[in-house]
């Protein structure tokens, strides 16, 4: 059973939604064919998580609401598939909080052993009380299922823990001979061994058979330089402007890619108002120094322009192995460079 405080605000609470297999909040006044949309996802038998990410992103990145969804496995322990973005937090009974504050888009992730589970937005005032929600929908900014939580995400966020003091600096002894050089008093070697006066130092007096004997070219408590390491070259997808888009895994852009049919790809959405870009044209890879771009069988293809050549059209399900600057015309204004990191 779900639980949710009344808001002390209901027209400008958000939205908690309940189904058999989906906790979801969304922040805000959220538009009402959102609400419904992402309702009919949840209710849906075969839907997963990336089905009701999918309905969410509808309305494009730039106009995401913040939000919080949580898929129940129905195991025992509980397994959940989570995702959060902005000031909506998810807590766990074990004290766990997914945070997606600092994502670009949301922050996606898997718990195990999970009894309890708090959905809050951070922002919003604290509401009263706690009532039943089995399945449905509720104006409401924090959504609760089994154990409670161990601790108020919105408690969390304002308090600052107290700094680690640093550990003391070692101490070196009073008198330490950081480089201990020996010396060697030449003038021994310059005499004739078979004087019987000659007294040889001890390390020379031993009967260790041959001996290589320091000389002008010896370094004595040298040290020898160690090459720098030359560090990682870090490739990425530069959505123009500014938009540096990590290359760790296939990367699927688009109006509206959805996530189920591209899994274990990273996601991005475009603009299009124009609609010159399909819903999910292209999806590039990083092929050592190298990207790999292809076609998903888009409309209008993409335009291809490396640096040596001249422009190509990708399109037709065609793929195209691209060095470092080449640039990419999605359409409809929407530019792209394959780059090192800035």
């Amino acid at each position: 059973m779900f639980r949710y405080p009344t808001p002390q605000r209901p027209t400008e609470a958000g939205y908690a939604i309940a189904g058999d297999r989906f906790a979801i909040l969304l922040a805000g006044p959220a538009a009402e064919g959102l609400v419904s949309t992402v309702w009919d996802a949840a209710a849906a038998d075969s839907s997963l998580l990336e089905d009701v990410l999918s309905v969410i992103v509808t309305a494009g990145i730039h106009a995401l609401p913040d939000f919080a969804v949580v898929e129940l496995a129905g195991t025992s322990p509980e397994t959940l598939r989570v995702a959060a973005r902005g000031e909506v937090t998810i807590e766990t009974d074990a004290g766990a909080v997914i945070d997606g504050r600092d994502a670009r888009t949301w922050t996606e992730t898997s718990l195990s052993a999970v009894t309890g589970f708090r959905l809050v937005h951070v922002g919003a005032p604290e509401g009263v009380g706690l009532l039943p929600l089995g399945l449905g929908v509720a104006r409401a900014d924090e959504l609760a299922w089994g154990r409670p939580a161990a601790q108020s995400p919105r408690a969390a966020s304002t308090s600052t823990p107290a700094p680690t003091p640093a550990p003391p600096a070692p101490s070196l002894p009073d008198e330490t001979d950081v480089l201990e050089t020996l010396s060697i008093d030449r003038s021994l070697f310059a005499r004739p061994l078979d004087d019987e006066n000659l007294e040889l130092p001890a390390f020379l007096s031993d009967d260790t058979g041959d001996i290589e004997l320091p000389d002008d070219r010896t370094l004595l408590g040298g040290r020898r330089a160690t090459p720098a390491p030359t560090p990682a070259v870090t490739y990425v997808f530069a959505v123009e402007p500014g938009r540096e888009l990590p290359l760790d895994r296939p990367l699927v852009l688009g109006r509206g890619p959805r996530p189920a049919r591209h899994p274990g790809a990273r996601i991005e959405a475009v603009p299009s108002p124009a609609k010159e870009i399909s819903g999910a044209p292209l999806e590039v890879r990083l092929d050592g120094e190298h990207l790999i771009a292809r076609d998903l069988d888009s409309t209008n293809g993409t335009i291809v322009r490396p640096q040596d050549s001249q422009p190509l059209l990708l399109r037709g399900g065609a793929t195209l192995r691209v060095p470092v600057g080449t640039r990419f015309d999605l359409g409809d204004g929407v530019t792209a460079v394959f780059q090192i990191a800035t």
